[in-house]
């Protein structure tokens, strides 16, 4: 192997030799070392405030608006995850999230149509396509 003399360097290799810049590391992510992710505090909620559900919901009349599913997303920094709004079955919804930070609290919100009563479910998707989690609300007429 040849040694370039100092004339020979680039200005970016003399930079990079002044400063012992000849290796570089950095971590890593998680979610590039194949983690699936974990989901806490999942919850149906009837608003957010703060960031934060205002109650703690499992079933809705439908005359409620709109209905917001939150959770905690741990382990999936960098990624998009997708909430997946199903009635009965049909999907009816796919709102995709992106998660910045390790441990992070997302929601998205489905408006609802009195027409829409039944067992309602939404899953939590990673980016590799794995449901990760799993919660079921009702939404009928009022009793």
């Amino acid at each position: 192997m040849q040694l370039k003399s100092k004339a020979q360097r680039t200005p970016w290799a003399c930079v990079a030799a002044a400063m012992g810049m000849f290796t570089v590391l950095h971590a890593v992510p998680a979610t590039a070392q194949g983690t699936r992710g974990t989901v806490e505090n999942a919850t149906f909620t009837s608003a957010i405030s703060g960031g934060a559900p205002t109650d703690f919901r499992q079933a809705f009349d439908n005359t409620t608006p709109v209905v917001y599913y939150y959770a905690e997303i741990l382990g999936l920094g960098g990624q998009t995850v997708t909430h997946r709004w199903t009635l009965e079955g049909k999907i009816m919804q796919a709102v995709p999230i992106a998660v910045k930070r390790a441990r992070q609290a997302v929601w998205s919100k489905s408006a609802m149509r009195p027409e829409w009563t039944g067992d309602w479910t939404v899953e939590i998707v990673n980016a590799r396509g794995e449901v990760i989690e799993t919660d079921n609300f009702a939404f009928n007429p009022p009793e």
